[in-house]
Parts: C-alpha cells; structure tokens; sequence
C-alpha cells in the first residue's frame, strides 16, 4: 500500500469512527488486534472487544487527524479529540500493521496546557 493509499484508508477509517459506523471502523484492525492505552493501563484484545467498547461508549469524542506518518509496517496518527462537552485532547496512535490492516494500537492522551514561561526564550510559538 503507498502512502497516499495509506493515507487516504486511515481517513476513511476515523471517518466511519465519526460517523458511528463502528463495524466500519473495525474493518480496519485485524480480529486479533492488542490495543492498549498505557496512562489507563487498559488493554483491549481482539477486534470483537474494541468492538463492544466503541458501542458501549456513551458519548466519543469525533476525531481530527492532525498528521500521519508511515513507515513499513509502523504507522503513528496525531488527532485532536473533540468531546460533546467541549473538552479537547491531544493524541497520537502508534499503529503496528499486518497486511495492511491494523494488529496492535497503543494510544497516548493529553489535555493541553499553556507552555511555562521560563522555556519562551528556546520556542518560536505559542
């Protein structure tokens, strides 16, 4: 699969994940999918149980792809989460993949924070 290919796929699979089409979603990830969050310390195996966690979830967030980077069989994914009550965070997907669909998924959260004003003198921005 070629970049632009791979690209164009994660899109489509964040799509369906916004739009509620969890099936859709899960199409992406192969049945025997690790997926782990490592500041909860949860672990998800098998796509059947990201499955039933995606519809047992009252109210996800809609996703934003802020970059997307791909090498081989390693991928990462940058979002912006949006949550219904406003709230935002900042997320990277480390994506393993196998045969082009998605075999292990870790992801990383955080909310944003105003960067410390003693590092103004080595930044160019905010």
């Amino acid at each position: 699969m070629t970049d632009p290919e791979f690209e164009a796929a994660v899109r489509a699979t964040f799509a369906a994940f916004n739009e509620r089409r969890f099936v859709d979603f899960a199409t992406a990830v192969t049945d025997d999918l690790l997926e782990s969050y490592p500041q909860s310390g949860e672990r998800l195996e098998g796509k059947a149980q990201q499955l039933a966690m995606h519809r047992a979830w009252s109210d996800p967030p809609t996703f934003t792809i802020r970059r997307i980077l791909h090498a081989g069989d390693l991928a990462t994914v940058e979002v912006d989460e949006r949550y219904a009550d406003g709230g935002l965070w900042k997320s990277v997907f480390i994506l393993e993949l196998r045969d082009g669909r998605i075999a292990g998924l870790t992801g990383y959260f955080g909310t944003p924070f105003p960067a410390p004003e003693w590092r103004r003198p080595f930044r160019t921005a905010p």
